[in-house]
């Protein structure tokens, strides 16, 4: 049976190239619209941090919709079973639509108690709710574009998935700017651009898919199995309890932030979208190791697993040593890119440092994420990351409360991914016999 991608460096690295720039563009907009609004109002900057964390807190508790998605589409497609393929499409779908309408309407009606649980000053709460509503209104979108996206790469189909993210961070990007700044119609107008992007791109999606020769004979007649059902909510609620560990460390980071001062969460959400930048280039090479592991797990091939998985952790590794020399040789362009004000800029110089040096073993322990979805190993990965949140992660950071520091929080979220990259490699060690990037 042949394989979706040949099993050499130069195959594998041109299969992950469209995830990878995909990848690379989801952030983007994110980092564009930190850029277009910190260089107009710090205020406006740390009001978008604030509800921009707490949007991505339950975004990304959701991500089980994506890695559940691609690896169940992708191990379907390996076992050339496309009535289970379409039934596991319709089972993510629904329950993408469900979460995302119920979330929504939850998160409206909290939304104050939650911008103040996260450090909102009184001041900054009208600007912060200027933002956020807006945001929310666009939530159940969001889900179904990143799911439905999610299924299109489990059909090896990330050529067409980066295309349709191009499109979505283009649209989303222009329009920011022109909302900004030339309707001048405030903070809400980045807000505005982002939720108009996802809506192209959820509608380009629903266009390819529905070009797909399986999805045109096979979807229609296809039933919500029982047993796909199952096994999509067991998957889903061990990568929920990962997720939302992982989430919880975000979220607390930026709320001890809030309480160190405007400044300091100003220089905390640029480093967060620098941290998140990398970490989405390298999630294509995850994506890869989740599409083709899933793919090859299914057809039993343990030997092909091995050679895949020695060739994208040594990828990975390249790609972080790339990301730490930019960020130790171009550090002082880079932050310019955010900010202009002095007293943002020093404090980013306390931290960038280590931001730099993390990089490379950062990207390592991504692509062991990425692997392990393709292997299955949910349970796994909820157990280590709760374990890594509350042995690792708390210890560090509330010493943040001791030493009043920013550099404490970053430490901490540190530590955390050196935990998950020597976890990953036990786990990956004991499926597949890789011992070494």
């Amino acid at each position: 049976m042949k394989n979706l991608v040949a099993l050499n460096f130069r195959a594998l690295f041109l299969f992950s190239i469209p995830s990878i720039f995909a990848s690379l563009l989801e952030p983007l907009s994110g980092v564009v619209d930190t850029a277009l609004v910190g260089r107009m109002n710090t205020q406006w900057l740390s009001a978008m941090g604030i509800a921009a964390i707490i949007l991505s807190s339950f975004t990304w508790m959701f991500n089980f919709l994506i890695h559940a998605s691609t690896q169940g589409v992708s191990e379907a497609y390996g076992k050339n079973d496309y009535s289970e393929l379409c039934s596991r499409i319709k089972i993510s779908t629904l329950v993408a639509l469900i979460l995302g309408i119920l979330t929504s309407i939850i998160l409206y009606l909290i939304r104050v108690p939650l911008y103040k649980f996260t450090g909102a000053s009184e001041s900054l709460i009208p600007l912060v709710d200027e933002y956020f509503s807006v945001r929310i209104l666009g939530h159940t979108v969001t889900l179904l574009f990143t799911t439905s996206l999610s299924q299109l790469r489990g059909l090896g189909k990330v050529r067409a998935s980066f295309f349709i993210v191009g499109l979505s961070t283009f649209s989303n990007i222009v329009l920011s700017w022109y909302f900004l700044y030339v309707l001048k119609i405030g903070l809400k107008g980045a807000a505005i651009g982002t939720v108009l992007g996802n809506v192209l791109g959820l509608i380009a999606t629903i266009v390819v898919l529905s070009k797909s020769e399986i999805i045109k004979e096979f979807f229609k007649n296809s039933k919500f199995e029982r047993e796909g059902l199952f096994t999509f909510g067991k998957n889903s609620l061990d990568l929920f309890g990962r997720s939302f560990s992982l989430t919880s460390c975000f979220f607390l980071c930026t709320k001890f932030a809030a309480g160190l001062g405007v400044t300091q969460l100003a220089a905390h959400q640029i480093l967060l979208q620098v941290w998140l930048f990398s970490s989405f280039f390298i999630d294509g090479v995850a994506i890869t190791a989740n599409v083709v592991g899933a793919n090859l797990k299914a057809k039993g091939d343990k030997e092909s697993l091995r050679k895949m998985s020695s060739i994208l952790l040594g990828q990975g590794f390249l790609i972080g040593v790339f990301f730490s020399a930019t960020y130790f040789l171009f550090d002082t362009y880079v932050q310019s890119l955010f900010t202009t004000d002095s007293k943002v800029i020093e404090e980013l110089a306390k931290v960038w440092p280590l931001i730099a040096l993390t990089q490379w073993f950062a990207s390592v322990a991504y692509v062991y994420d990425g692997l392990l979805f393709g292997f299955g190993a949910f349970a796994f990965i909820r157990k280590h990351m709760m374990i890594g949140v509350f042995a690792v992660f708390l210890p560090l950071a509330l010493l943040v409360f001791v030493y009043d520091n920013l550099l404490i929080l970053w430490i901490a979220l540190s530590v955390l991914l050196i935990y998950r990259a020597a976890s990953g490699f036990y786990k990956t060690r004991s499926e597949v016999g890789v011992a070494h990037v």
